[in-house]
């Protein structure tokens, strides 16, 4: 059978989104439930943020070098390559020096907050009298640097930083953008000369634009807040429902197993599965379904493999619950398929007592009708009667298919019936072999 190829664009993409959430996932391998562990996250995600941060700063450095003829710039260029790998490397030092001490993960945020604000602003200051092509872009820096610290999710930070870099703002709009040093007047002189100059709109402008944006910001980051702190109620709800259903399914499988124990028998279900099999072939069902009546007939002898969900005691997280599910749906299974060998038990003890009236056959109709389950059901029943149990000693095959032909014949398909009457000397051999 060929495997379909998967397109290299697809590959690519999902090589993408993988190092994407890696690098840059907030949810990536954490419990969103635990706040520590969430801005441990966050404190690696602006790190690597940071990182990149570093490399544009460096190429703006370098652009600037290149347009200036002051040694001294491709100097300031050189050092800080290293100064950005030593704050990269104290961020590092912070985060990993204790993941679950909030303190310490507190300290990183503020750490990386303070340096995004300050360096943007460190470029611009740097940039601005060197080369008015990149003054926009350094200017812009600094709205970059508040998007970043946003991403904290925290609006008690957000607002410090927008305080202090607005403060800062302001004393470079006055110092560096519009120096007023070099007008050489007193204060009331230049407030009264400034407010009637083009520069004051443009200050009043940047100012009112910047206090506008952070306003956005803060909106964007109290919302994402509010919806963090519902999703996280909404999660640890989920977890004491979801604790709750595993209990309850626990002490249901507990109930159910202990009063079955007697069907798994592991010699009487391997007979069950090898007629089973023979009636599918009979029966011309197609292999793709043979198989999975294979699988089912056998899935009851799987009972040690959900043990651990009974036994689960703990609160179930993210990391164990896609695994905690799939033994629930195997326990349901499990279940499914006891209740077809406990249907068997049922039939065959009520013909031979005599009691099956008309509500008992009936009822015994609405349990799994499928053909699939006939199949089973009927390989089962004709084990059980060449079998010895508690309540009746075994019948040879004569006895067995007498029985049958008398009063079994009504829970099964005509078809189904017709095969196994057919084909009852290879089904004697078949069981004879075991």
């Amino acid at each position: 059978m060929k495997h379909d190829k998967i397109p290299k664009s697809k590959k690519v993409k999902t090589l993408g989104r993988n190092l994407f959430a890696k690098f840059f996932g907030f949810d990536q391998g954490i419990d969103i439930a635990q706040d520590v562990a969430v801005l441990h996250r966050r404190n690696i995600v602006i790190k690597n943020i940071i990182f990149m941060s570093n490399i544009l700063y460096s190429l703006i450095f370098f652009a600037v070098s290149l347009n200036s003829q002051n040694q001294s710039d491709w100097l300031v260029t050189v050092l800080f390559f290293p100064l950005t790998y030593a704050i990269n490397k104290l961020l590092k030092t912070l985060i990993a020096q204790d993941k679950n001490d909030k303190t310490k993960q507190q300290v990183a945020m503020y750490v990386a907050s303070f340096y995004m604000f300050l360096s943007s602003i460190l470029v611009y200051i740097k940039v601005y009298p060197q080369d008015s092509h990149l003054e926009t872009p350094a200017y812009t820096l600094i709205y970059y640097a508040l998007v970043v610290i946003s991403l904290y999710q925290d609006k008690k930070l957000l607002s410090s930083s927008f305080l202090s870099m607005l403060t800062i703002l302001t004393m470079i709009h006055f110092v560096l953008t519009y120096n007023i040093i070099e007008m050489k007047l007193s204060i009331q002189q230049f407030f009264e000369a400034f407010i009637t100059r083009p520069e004051f709109s443009d200050i009043v402008l940047r100012t009112v634009l910047f206090i506008v944006f952070y306003l956005v910001v803060y909106v964007i980051v109290s919302i994402g807040q509010q919806l963090q702190e519902e999703r996280k109620k909404e999660l640890v709800k989920r977890r004491q429902v979801q604790d709750d259903f595993s209990h309850i399914v626990s002490n249901l499988f507990s109930v159910v197993f202990s009063s079955s124990y007697t069907l798994l028998d592991a010699k009487h279900a391997n007979q069950v599965l090898a007629i089973a099999n023979k009636l599918a072939e009979y029966y011309n069902l197609p292999e793709e379904e043979k198989q999975d009546l294979n699988l089912y007939a056998l899935v009851h002898l799987q009972y040690d493999e959900i043990r651990q969900v009974m036994n689960q005691e703990e609160t179930l997280d993210e990391i164990n619950y896609q695994k905690i599910k799939e033994k629930t749906e195997l326990g349901a299974k499990i279940a499914r398929r006891l209740q077809l060998a406990q249907k068997t038990e049922d039939i065959v003890r009520a013909h031979l007592e005599g009691s099956a009236n008309e509500t008992f056959k009936q009822n015994m109709l609405k349990i799994q009708p499928d053909i699939h389950a006939q199949i089973i059901l009927l390989s089962d029943i004709y084990v059980t009667l060449r079998n010895v149990k508690p309540y009746k000693r075994p019948y040879s095959h004569a006895a067995s298919m007498e029985i049958f032909t008398k009063e079994l014949v009504e829970y099964f398909d005509y078809k189904l019936q017709e095969r196994f009457l057919k084909y009852d000397t290879e089904i004697k051999e078949l069981y004879n072999s075991f």
